[in-house]
């Protein structure tokens, strides 16, 4: 049995929609020889929307490594520091900036509002009031504008994960997909499938990686791919599996 790590947004899936039919099949014929995990900058209660249930008992690490599911149950999580936190939300009022603040499985939002809130609403209905939510922990603030970046970025020791529409994701120090990943599954080989910088060290540390672009974003695939060609790859990888065993 082998093991197939996931990105979802720009991997599976375009636009913020559901991961489309034809991928979908294929994702349920693999994981019946294969465990399916997937990897996402997403917190669980958006990323569980774009996959069939049927997967939903899959491996989910959620919020770039700040969170994982399983089988219905949180099995892990990272929170930011508490003060670290409330003078970061008050430093990003007071100039106006836009954002998300996720927790275990509510969010939040900015008094200053962003349409991407709007297409978050349409997900779930978990949203919650941030002081109480703050109360919970929380553990990833997505930031909806690039001002003063380098302003927001510096007041603590925390990770920073750049989306490519310019958004960002602030998390505890150390959190990616990759730490949490191997955290949970140990060191063994795997095959991954990205599409972007938050992917880069789940790709770098694969057995086989394949990249959702071009050469030129990433230079270290071993294959590269469009999203209309992953079902073809997989059967590809998956015809090759003796020669690599």
């Amino acid at each position: 049995m082998g093991t197939y790590i996931f990105d979802i947004d720009g991997t599976i899936s375009r636009n913020g929609l559901k991961v489309p039919p034809l991928i979908c099949k294929k994702l349920l014929e693999l994981r019946k020889n294969n465990r399916l995990i997937f990897a996402s900058a997403r917190p669980i209660r958006d990323m569980l929307p774009m996959l069939a249930p049927e997967l939903h008992n899959s491996l989910l690490i959620g919020c770039n490594g700040g969170i994982s599911f399983e089988s219905g149950k949180i099995i892990s999580k990272s929170v930011l520091d508490r003060d670290y936190l409330l003078s970061t939300i008050n430093f990003m009022d007071n100039l106006k900036i836009p954002y998300v603040l996720d927790g275990e499985w509510h969010f939040s939002f900015s008094k200053i509002h962003h349409p991407f809130h709007d297409y978050i609403r349409t997900l779930s209905n978990y949203e919650m009031d941030r002081d109480r939510l703050t109360q919970n922990g929380i553990t990833k603030i997505l930031v909806l504008s690039e001002k003063v970046k380098e302003r927001v970025t510096e007041r603590g020791d925390v990770s920073i994960h750049t989306h490519k529409d310019g958004f960002y994701d602030i998390t505890p120090s150390g959190n990616n997909k990759y730490t949490t990943l191997i955290n949970l599954i140990g060191e063994g080989k795997y095959t991954a499938f990205g599409n972007d910088l938050n992917d880069y060290l789940v790709l770098d540390n694969a057995e086989i990686s394949v990249f959702i672009g071009s050469r030129d974003a990433y230079q270290s695939a071993t294959y590269y791919a469009t999203m209309e060609y992953i079902p073809t790859i997989i059967n590809f990888l998956e015809s090759k599996k003796p020669s690599l065993e």
